[in-house]
């Protein structure tokens, strides 16, 4: 090859070299913004979630806050981690001994809420104490009614006041409305009363009293649907559809079921002026006096006795056994048909008596029918009278001008004359 050849092929191969290298150098310059705004972007999405109020941050900060104000409890949560689970694998969540409790929720939802043992001891000594005790290991007890009534308020406000923190409604619609409904004697009975197809399990580590013990509360909350599934809803078999087919419409008993109700029941009365009334504080106590739980009062929303009845419990929870009213006792009788339930006599007539209704009854009545009485003169019982002739005459009458008041001078021509009108 001449020289001048491959003088022009170096020549050619550095002027590719240039192109290629001009080439990659602006592919770099023009990468490199996007890069950068990915960068950024990435770090404020970080900060963003680092700041952004989520369930888990709701619930660790709520913890301590409510363990403080109800109780003066040092309470912190330590670790909490949440998953998804079906409602055919919470099973293995609800271990004895530990306290089961079912949740009542919005929209006749069920959830449900465990404690361990550990934590259920440690609310009840600082309830109960002042304190709480190191974990002194053995057997544990079985948890009953009482323990679920000792931490059932300390479950509550701490759903109530975590439910408004998050930030997204997803979120915050996971935890509203969710108050403690009744224990649950074993897991059996517990996952009888969870429906949901899907559910949010959230594991809370509860630190007690500044490491003195270690508690576990478990949250199995149902998962609410999104609002485009709502919008187009679910068929019985749970496929969605896209709102043009027929839905099925919720049941009478569905409806009633899920009402809220309130029983209002009074054990006894007190009277009090108001001046006393407007004195009253947290604290105060009220002497109720003999007091029977048999002769409870249930009572409407404004106050208005309804009936009686026995008040008590049920499984642990407060119950009233409504007492029976006779309302035939209390219910007078007066149609017709209710006079053979009554022991009366029988006063009923045929409407021809003396006492009639209308007081123009007897003068408006036919005359009796006379045609049948004898027709004669009316002279003819005259004859038949004894003759009078052979009757004594009358002595003469006496003298009675020596009469008071009575003398021949006294005139009379004032009087009026017979037949004057």
């Amino acid at each position: 090859m001449c020289p001048k050849a491959r003088k022009t092929r170096v020549e050619a191969m550095g002027h590719d070299q240039q192109i290629m290298t001009a080439q990659t150098s602006g592919q770099s310059e023009r990468d490199q913004p996007h890069s950068a705004l990915h960068r950024k972007a990435q770090v404020g999405r970080v900060e963003h979630q680092t700041h952004a109020m989520s369930v888990p941050k709701a619930l660790r900060l709520t913890l301590a806050k409510v363990a403080n104000e109800m109780f003066g409890m040092a309470m912190a949560a330590i670790g909490i981690r949440m998953e998804k689970r079906d409602g055919d694998a919470l099973a293995e969540l609800f271990e004895m001994p530990a306290l089961l409790m079912a949740l009542d929720g919005p929209s006749g939802r069920r959830g449900a809420a465990v404690f361990d043992p550990n934590l259920v001891g440690g609310l009840i000594q600082q309830q109960t104490m002042g304190k709480v005790m190191p974990e002194v290991g053995g057997a544990t007890r079985p948890q009953t009614a009482t323990d679920a009534a000792i931490c059932a308020p300390f479950l509550d406000a701490l759903l109530d006041r975590a439910a408004v923190l998050p930030e997204t409604e997803i979120e915050r619609q996971l935890l509203q409305g969710y108050r403690f409904g009744i224990r649950a004697e074993d897991a059996r009975i517990l996952l009888m009363s969870l429906e949901a197809p899907e559910y949010q399990v959230v594991h809370i580590t509860v630190d007690i009293a500044g490491g003195c013990r270690q508690g576990q509360i478990i949250l199995c909350l149902p998962i609410v649907p999104k609002p485009s599934e709502i919008s187009r809803g679910r068929d019985d078999d749970g496929t969605l559809t896209d709102g043009a087919g027929p839905r099925r419409q919720n049941s009478l008993n569905d409806t009633v079921m899920a009402l809220h109700v309130d029983l209002n029941v009074a054990l006894a009365r007190i009277s009090m002026p108001v001046s006393t009334l407007g004195a009253l504080a947290p604290g105060d106590v009220f002497e109720l006096g003999i007091t029977a739980f048999d002769q409870s009062r249930v009572l409407t929303m404004c106050g208005t006795g309804v009936g009686r009845g026995t008040l008590g419990q049920i499984d642990g929870v407060r119950a009233l056994r409504v007492e029976h009213q006779n309302i035939a006792a209390t219910t007078p009788k007066r149609r017709a048909s209710d006079r053979e339930g009554l022991d009366l006599p029988d006063v009923t007539g045929d409407g021809t008596g003396t006492r009639a209704t209308d007081p123009n009854a007897e003068l408006s009545a036919p005359s009796p029918d006379l045609a049948e009485l004898p027709v004669g003169n009316a002279m003819n019982g005259v004859s038949a009278l004894p003759d009078f002739a052979e009757l004594p005459d009358l002595p003469d009458l006496p003298d009675m001008s020596d009469l008071p008041g009575f003398t021949q001078e006294d005139d009379l021509t004032d009087l009026p004359r017979a037949g004057a009108g």
